[in-house]
């Protein structure tokens, strides 16, 4: 059975925030473009941040996309009391659900004097900053299937220059993809980032994967 919980309009558009009993989805127009049915493995990603920062303190983290507040979550539990997270998500409407109807999810998490939300397009927020120790983008479904369409520029060479002339030596880049995307390490590869893959479990079986990229320094 599917309950509609909310129903929001941002910028001329219509959210639905939907129960389907076992998870949660956020709608924009018909497409889903958030589920609460996979975070086991938005908080193996957020804690991703502790080993991306190599007991670097203090340390400036960016997160693309709230979500529903997991991989924040996860990322805040791994990292010192020293470190700056700041969390970019383009829609109100998500931060509002994270406090509202989604805040039994991750408590509290946007209160953490740690963090700093900004509502900002998140390639053009990545090109305003600097001395990143990390980055970890969870905004899309992977690199080739980006939730809104401006998102794509992200994993382009342009996108991943950005991200790179963002970081410090040393600093890590990471993309959360729901599917095997191992081309993605060629681009990663090709921008001068030392690639890997970090495989994210669901229950004990792997249902995402993180990309990631080392900027070498």
């Amino acid at each position: 059975m599917v309950a509609v919980v909310r129903v929001l309009e941002e910028a001329g558009q219509t959210l639905v925030l939907r129960d389907l009993g076992t998870h949660h989805e956020l709608l924009l127009g018909q497409t889903p473009i958030l589920s609460s049915k996979a975070l086991e493995t938005e908080r193996a990603f957020g804690a991703l941040a502790g080993a991306a920062l190599n007991d670097r303190s203090p340390a400036s983290i960016l997160i693309g996309g709230l979500g529903f507040g997991a991989t924040l979550a996860a990322a805040l539990a791994a990292v010192g009391p020293e470190t700056r997270v700041i969390v970019v998500e383009k829609l109100h409407a998500v931060a509002e659900i994270v406090r509202g109807e989604l805040s039994h999810v991750a408590p509290g998490v946007l209160d953490d004097p740690r963090v700093e939300l900004v509502h900002a397009d998140v390639a053009e927020e990545i090109g305003r900053r600097s001395n990143l120790d990390a980055i970890l983008l969870d905004v899309d479904n992977g690199p080739g299937w980006a939730s809104f369409r401006t998102n794509a520029r992200l994993y382009t060479q342009a996108g991943l220059r950005l991200a790179w002339d963002a970081l410090r030596p040393g600093g890590a880049y990471a993309v959360w993809s729901g599917y095997p995307a191992d081309a993605f390490l060629a681009e990663l590869r090709k921008s001068g980032f030392a690639p890997s893959i970090v495989p994210l479990h669901e229950r004990g079986v792997v249902r995402a994967r993180a990309y990631v990229g080392r900027r070498p320094g």
